[in-house]
């Protein structure tokens, strides 16, 4: 049984799903925003689902925003006053979302007058109905969205079991529902995202072994196929079908029948050939290079691009026939690194377990384990892995916790990451294999001659300035800059403004102490961030603000303006 929490200034929902969903929990309902914030402050763990409506017949003083006069000052009060009642579960939902950002909620209404799809979008609603004044039809509507996700939140998707990393929000999950589904069904599927965030991953390893199909799965990367080699190797050729065709060769269609054909930047197909695709999506055959024949196919098509296919369709460049034909109402996008920021935790956790298992790094973490007296798994089988950024306390034997300073997760966090998710795992896996390598190979200079004389060989701290060794050149490049060999400045550029002082001594003071303010600005007032970026060490953070002082650079003030 699920526990389900309804907003609604009236009972006319709950004594309808009470009726028709005996099945599940309906609390008493909230009647308005401050009974509804009490309501989750108390029982958030206990509620699986909300359901929010729109219109709300409350009095003015209940009624969000509770401070009114700046809009009493735009417009007619008693207009205000009704336009908040008419949108006030939006503006419940706004506030909502910033105190419960992954809350499972349907925004629902009886009123035609009301647009939900781009404010249910916006304020990230995982679902949202018109209710249409029928008890039966309202009653099977809700139901259908409310077992849907329900049904999407039980589903597991450890990060073990796959190679693409979910997560638990309810926009991955939702995601990964969508693509289920997808899978399953036979028209085709356009796969959207920047480079690097797992396209051809989630393809082969989720949309493929989804979708039923007993055939072969074949890849195809258009980008790095000679354009006049193109027609052959899709399509298949027949020998002495042109100067070179030696011998009959068979193209990935042929190979992909009865299977998944998943073609990588479609927009690098030609034309004349994207006319050859779209009949083969039409009629379900194709022509090989040279043959009068043509040859039947069954393929699950599936098709991947960081570009937008809409606007090259405006510019000519790609077929607007081909593109309806690729089912771009249904098309998903993979969601970049910064935008995965709620999952940012984890997610270092999962790439750093996956580098960590690596061939190489694997036989180091090994031999990390073998120095220092750790249990080593039985059968050869990889140490268990945690990632954190405080010591953790003894619990499982043999298992080995990456510790990052918290400046260096800053860092991870900050990044922009222009390649994703592969970037990032390249990232990470250079930094377990620069830490444990000075660990291995000097065990016998830092590590007790006895054993039993290490408190903590389970913990391995990354290096700070490892972190940002390995960030900064990735850095300039997305700047442009191009970094010489003695150049170990982090490259942070900041305007100084220079005025007449009464010695050469007094303008370098007035110039260190405008470019000192300028870093305390970007670090966030993070002087140990400073410490990392001046001194290489995030544990110098004492002596900048001891240099800061010395300037008469008074810290309150600069984190007042923080704070502004």
């Amino acid at each position: 049984m699920s526990s389900i929490l309804i907003i609604d200034d009236e009972d006319n929902y709950l004594e309808l799903c009470r009726r028709f969903m005996p099945e599940h929990e309906f609390l008493p309902p909230a009647r308005n925003y401050r009974e509804a914030a009490a309501a989750l402050r108390q029982q958030r763990a206990a509620i699986d689902l909300v359901l929010l409506d729109v219109h709300f017949n409350i009095a003015e003083d209940e009624l969000l925003p509770y401070d009114k006069e700046a809009l009493f000052a735009r417009g007619d009060r008693r207009r205000v006053i009704e336009r908040l009642r008419r949108t006030q579960g939006l503006q419940i939902l706004d506030r909502l979302r910033q105190d419960y950002p992954d809350l499972p909620l349907i925004v629902m209404t009886s009123r035609d007058d009301l647009p939900l799809e781009v404010d249910a979008e916006r304020l990230h609603a995982e679902d949202y109905t018109y209710l249409l004044a029928d008890e039966y039809l309202d009653a099977r509507s809700l139901k259908l969205q409310i077992e849907g996700i329900l049904a999407r939140r039980q589903e597991s998707a450890p990060a073990e079991a796959e190679p693409f990393f979910w997560g638990a929000t309810p926009a991955m999950l939702s995601l990964r529902r969508r693509l289920g589904i997808l899978a399953r069904g036979r028209l085709p599927i356009i796969i959207q995202g920047a480079t690097g965030t797992g396209k051809s991953l989630v393809v082969r390893e989720y949309i493929h072994p989804h979708s039923g199909r007993s055939g072969p799965f074949v890849a195809v990367d258009l980008s790095t196929i000679p354009s006049d080699l193109m027609a052959a190797h899709l399509f298949g050729v027949i020998k002495g079908a042109y100067t070179g065709a030696t011998a009959t060769r068979e193209g990935v269609l042929a190979r992909a029948d009865g299977g998944t054909l998943f073609l990588d930047e479609i927009g690098n197909l030609s034309l004349e050939l994207q006319k050859s695709l779209l009949l083969v999506l039409q009629e379900g055959s194709f022509r090989p290079v040279g043959s009068v024949k043509e040859r039947s196919v069954d393929i699950k098509l599936v098709v991947a691009t960081n570009e937008d296919l809409a606007s090259l369709v405006r510019g000519g460049r790609f077929r607007e026939d081909l593109y309806m034909r690729l089912n771009p109402a249904t098309a998903v996008t993979l969601p970049g690194l910064a935008e995965r920021s709620d999952d940012f935790a984890e997610l270092l956790t999962f790439f750093i377990r996956r580098v960590a298992s690596e061939a190489y790094n694997r036989d180091l973490v090994l031999q990390y384990a073998e120095q220092r007296g750790l249990r080593l798994p039985s059968g050869g089988g990889l140490l268990p892995v945690s990632v954190g950024s405080s010591v953790p306390s003894r619990s499982e034997p043999g298992r080995i916790h990456f510790l990052f300073h918290p400046s260096s997760l800053k860092l991870l966090r900050a990044f922009e990451w222009p390649g994703n998710f592969r970037q990032f795992e390249m990232t990470l896996s250079n930094l377990v294999t620069f830490t444990l390598v000075e660990l291995v190979e000097r065990a016998s200079q830092i590590e007790p001659e006895d054993p039993g004389k290490a408190s903590r060989p389970d913990v391995v701290p990354i290096p700070p300035k490892t972190v940002s060794d390995l960030l900064r050149p990735m850095a300039r490049a997305q700047r442009g800059e191009v970094a010489s060999a003695s150049d170990d400045l982090p490259g942070r550029k900041v305007t100084i403004r220079l005025g007449a002082e009464e010695s050469l001594n007094a303008v370098s003071c007035a110039v260190e102490r405008q470019y000192l303010e300028a870093l305390y600005s970007q670090a966030g007032g993070d002087l140990g961030q400073m410490g990392l970026w001046l001194l290489g060490s995030a544990d110098t953070g004492r002596k900048i603000q001891l240099r800061m002082n010395q300037l008469g650079i008074k810290l309150r003030k600069l984190k007042r303006k923080q704070g502004d």
